[in-house]
């Protein structure tokens, strides 16, 4: 369980961190980056972006360390 924690831990600040160094502008004509930086846009001009992604991450970090605590 902790494994799958830290890996979604790292998928989410990572792709939060290229979206906000804008690392995806320009590579519009891979699909994959496409859907995620129109998906990352739409999100931030709904919710804005940082505060939900800081608490997600706490709480990721949380879990984490209850789980690798607890060991399983």
């Amino acid at each position: 369980m902790a494994i799958a924690i830290s890996i979604l831990l790292a998928l989410i600040a990572g792709i939060t961190i290229m979206f906000q160094t804008q690392y995806f502008w320009g590579k519009e004509d891979n699909p994959n980056i496409a859907s995620i930086n129109t998906s990352m846009t739409n999100f931030n001009s709904a919710y804005g972006l940082m505060p939900i992604v800081v608490v997600l991450v706490l709480a990721l970090i949380i879990g984490l360390i209850m789980c690798t605590m607890r060991g399983f």
